[in-house]
């Protein structure tokens, strides 16, 4: 009897014992889970059926184009049309003919991977969503980014944050930035903000560089947000979703929006009222 006690005994040690190391690594999978889905904002059905395909070095069709957003830079080194797939409302999986950073593969950007392919038509069938299956990597921010750094093995995340071709760009991430990224030549600091598509001026007769006057950034005084318009803008007329906006004032901005109707993406839809917090990272 006193051995049955103690086989029973080392069994319920034993039995506990298991039971909390699962639990424990349950919720550090599921931390680093969320972690990984946070890392994926947004697609953006920007066009249907209206780039060429000779952009994937074929001939053939017209091909749909659709920028992914990420709250990290993405390793360039990396990056292949297999690591994507895109989910249409018919259940039906495609994969992009081919993918690039480029327009939007400066330093200090590198957070937009633009896909070309067949992702579904607008209205009768379009992408819903978005799917890495490859072995995507993050990479490190440069020096003069103030956004946080999370270098991560991105496959098996997902998003069905996929914006239709009929609506709008938003921003999607800002950020400070300085040293040899900030392309201002005056001003006290710089905000670059990031589009998830591609912008141009709405505004019948302006240009890109009239666009500053339509952005305003945000200092907090105990609480109270302080408006501040830039006094001019940076990193434009390269065809991507990138601005850097520059800003007179030494009190940190740490918001940024847009009035609405004055950018459109390159189906000429207009944006509606947009904002963002400037993410920064606390030591």
């Amino acid at each position: 009897m006193r051995n049955l006690f103690k086989l029973l005994t080392v069994l319920l040690l034993f039995s506990c014992s298991k039971n909390e190391e699962p639990q424990e690594q349950i919720n550090q999978d599921t931390l680093q889970k969320q972690v990984n889905q946070d890392a994926l904002v947004s697609a953006f059905f920007g066009l249907d059926n209206a780039l060429p395909s000779i952009l994937c070095n074929q001939l053939g069709s017209q091909l749909d184009g659709m920028p992914v957003n990420f709250k990290f830079p993405i390793d360039a080194s990396r990056l292949s049309e297999t690591d994507f797939e895109v989910v249409d409302s018919l259940g039906n999986i495609h994969t992009p003919m081919c993918v690039s950073l480029a327009p939007a593969n400066e330093n200090g950007e590198n957070r937009t991977v633009l896909l070309f392919g067949e992702f579904g038509t607008a209205v009768t069938n379009p992408p819903v969503e978005v799917r890495v299956v490859g072995d995507l990597f993050t990479t490190d921010i440069l020096s003069g980014e103030s956004a946080c750094s999370e270098i991560i093995n991105l496959n098996g995340i997902i998003t069905t944050n996929v914006i239709p071709l009929s609506d709008g760009p938003s921003l999607f991430f800002a950020q400070r930035i300085d040293g040899n990224i900030n392309e201002c030549n005056s001003g006290t600091q710089t905000i670059q903000v990031a589009w998830n598509g591609g912008v141009t001026p709405y505004i019948s007769g302006d240009s890109e560089s009239d666009l500053f006057q339509y952005y305003i950034g945000y200092s907090d005084s105990s609480g109270v947000l302080i408006p501040h318009v830039p006094i001019s803008i940076a990193d434009i007329n390269d065809n991507d979703n990138f601005h850097q906006l520059c800003f007179s004032t030494s009190d940190e901005i740490v918001k940024i929006s847009m009035m609405a109707y004055t950018v459109e993406d390159p189906n000429h839809d207009p944006n509606l009222y947009s904002e963002i917090d400037v993410s920064s990272c606390t030591p």
